[in-house]
């Protein structure tokens, strides 16, 4: 038989583990509860973080959308931009921009203005809008590309400011003007070549009355020397300077009137054969050579053949005089759009006139449309006026090509038959 003391201690252990059992028991269900708890907090924080998350993408796409715009925007701008920080560092270069000034918009980016941009007017620019405090600068500037083509732009600089109105940089924006200079200048000679027009011919008709009365004196002079050989050649000389004169005045007159061509099918093709082929209105030295590259099919051109006539003859004789020492005449002529807008359905005949002769200076490519202007010693400087005023009524175009001691090339558009 067991000692009762051993007995009651038997049943206290039993009470405890009982005890020590409910607690865990106790303790596990409310790990439970919680572990529950915890999985449906979890639940809605993955349900909230993916919202959070799809929120996110959308914004993210919404912000490269529109990122993708302003950057199509930017791209498609008919002017270049430029954008430098405030150390002038390149951190924006559009295409654009690049195509003007012959760049390439990623090897310039993050790279000091000055040393990828090798065009002093842009750095010059930024440091005189940060002298000045203005909001805006303007200036136009010609520069020269590495290939040496020359453009004209006209580049403008405004601040970059952020929402407290800090400067954080400078944007530099490039237009490429040389088409609207060209037209400007265009313009101006037409203005200055109609009032010397106006004024010219009425000067001749001043001059052309009394010279009349001096060639009538010469004629009477010239009969009553009665056989005096010096008197007969003095009014010979008179006689001769009066036609002299009355020729340059007929030639002032035709350039003072404004020519009104006949709407007439002109092939420029047998209009050059003509020229060409003629012993009486054009020599032709044995040192110089002469290829014209005709027009496949019938180069029709719209206007006056005899106005047309008098404009070639004229730009093939200043290149034959062009080369007193010989050299190459080539003539070429083809149909093409138009030269100022190439999508434009109407067509226009080019006639392309180079020579190998002693070129013209830059300074003078300005003035050889003016009229009187002449680099040769016995020119009456009115050929190549006249010429331009004919081309202008016919709503055709020259341009010229020239370099001092390289030679000259003229083209001629004319309008099309259509």
């Amino acid at each position: 038989m067991e000692d009762p003391t051993q007995e009651d201690k038997k049943q206290k252990e039993l009470e405890v583990l009982r005890a020590a059992f409910q607690s865990f028991n106790e303790t596990t269900q409310h790990l439970q509860k919680s572990y529950e708890t915890l999985q449906e907090r979890i639940k809605d924080l993955n349900l909230e973080l993916e919202q959070k998350n799809i929120a996110l993408e959308s914004n993210l796409q919404e912000k490269e959308k529109v990122k993708n715009y302003l950057h199509n925007i930017l791209e498609s701008l008919t002017s270049g931009v430029i954008v430098v920080d405030e150390n002038q560092a390149i951190t924006t270069l559009s295409q654009t921009a690049g195509a003007i000034l012959n760049l390439s918009p990623e090897k310039c980016l993050n790279q000091p203005l000055a040393q990828a941009v090798p065009y002093p007017v842009f750095p010059t620019l930024v440091e005189r809008l940060k002298e000045s405090q203005k909001d805006n600068l303007i200036q136009d500037e010609e520069l020269k590309h590495t290939q040496g083509r020359r453009i004209k732009v006209r580049v403008s600089a405004s601040p970059v400011h952020d929402p407290a109105g800090a400067q954080l940089g400078t944007v530099l924006i490039v237009q490429d003007i040389t088409e609207l200079k060209q037209l400007e200048e265009e313009a101006e000679r037409n203005d200055r070549l109609r009032a010397m027009g106006e004024m010219a011919a009425g000067i001749a008709h001043e001059i052309r009355n009394p010279l009349g009365s001096i060639e009538l004196f010469a004629s009477i002079l010239k009969k009553d020397s009665q056989g005096d050989t010096e008197t007969m050649k003095l009014a010979d000389h008179i006689v001769s300077g009066v036609k002299n004169m009355d020729r340059i005045i007929s030639s002032l007159l035709l350039f003072a009137k404004s020519p009104e061509p006949s709407r007439q099918q002109c092939n420029i093709n047998d209009l050059l054969r003509g020229i060409l082929d003629s012993n009486t209105d054009l020599q032709k030295p044995d040192n110089i050579t002469i290829q014209c590259n005709y027009s496949k099919g019938e180069p029709l051109a719209q206007g006056d053949k005899e106005l047309l006539q008098q404009v070639f003859l004229n730009f093939i004789r200043n290149a034959v005089q062009a080369m007193p020492e010989g050299g190459d005449l080539k003539l070429r002529i083809e149909k093409n759009k138009s030269p100022d807008n190439p999508t434009y359905h109407r067509h226009f005949i080019t006639t392309t006139i180079s020579d190998t002769g002693v070129g013209i200076s830059s300074a003078d490519q300005e003035n050889i449309f003016n009229p009187f202007f002449s680099t040769k010693d016995k020119g009456t400087g009115l050929g190549l006026a006249i010429a331009h005023n004919i081309v202008k009524a016919h709503q055709g175009t020259i341009d010229v090509a020239s370099e001092k001691g390289k030679g000259t090339t003229f083209i001629v558009n004319l309008p099309g038959w259509e």
